[in-house]
């Protein structure tokens, strides 16, 4: 009798959408693995760059702490990959997608809106980013704040960090040198 209509969300496709705003809500999600006295836990930075505790382990594998540090760039992966086939399926389908329409505007589609400033402001403070920076990209002694930004907004090709909300090439640089961050963390611990 009455068709469902298209704009209707399906069960998994609000799931989706919920799993996409509890990633935003916790966003940056620069999540790193630590050892205190304690033991491992994953922490991380707060509103004013402050260390926060996530969680703690008791008896916990190398593994699965590694697995919960890295899940909030994991889901994003996976949801960016999300996005890229449900595009291709629009454009096998012949539909516009949302981020074409919101493009010819002159806009970034609302899931394409990330603060990447913000995140890449709070990795420039960490002190592993920083040792990073100095081994696989030349930053020199002192590792001060100053010389940490002038480096990132260097090989970013960016004036500003501001630059990296406004998508394009640096915004595609910072993901790259954010993944590289994560990879030389991964292969150091």
């Amino acid at each position: 009798m009455n068709a469902p209509l298209r704009s209707q969300l399906s069960p998994d496709a609000m799931r989706l959408k919920a799993i996409k705003a509890s990633l935003e809500a916790i966003a940056p999600a620069s999540w790193t693995r630590a050892i205190d006295d304690r033991g491992e836990m994953v922490e991380a930075r707060g509103a004013f760059g402050e260390l926060i505790v996530l969680t703690r382990f008791d008896a916990a594998s190398v593994e699965e702490i590694e697995f919960i540090a890295s899940s909030p760039d994991m889901v994003a992966f996976l949801l960016r990959l999300l996005d890229e086939a449900f595009g291709k399926i629009r454009d096998l389908r012949g539909e516009p997608a949302p981020r074409r329409q919101a493009e010819q505007r002159g806009q970034p589609a609302a899931s394409d809106v990330k603060n990447f400033a913000a995140e890449c402001g709070m990795k420039c403070q960490e002190p592993a980013f920083k040792v990073f920076l100095h081994e696989r990209h030349g930053l020199e002694k002192p590792l001060t704040d100053d010389r940490v930004a002038q480096k990132v907004r260097s090989l970013l090709g960016v004036q500003s960090r501001k630059e990296l909300n406004n998508g394009g090439a640096a915004s595609e640089a910072w993901i790259a040198l954010r993944a590289s961050f994560a990879a030389w963390l991964k292969a150091e611990r």
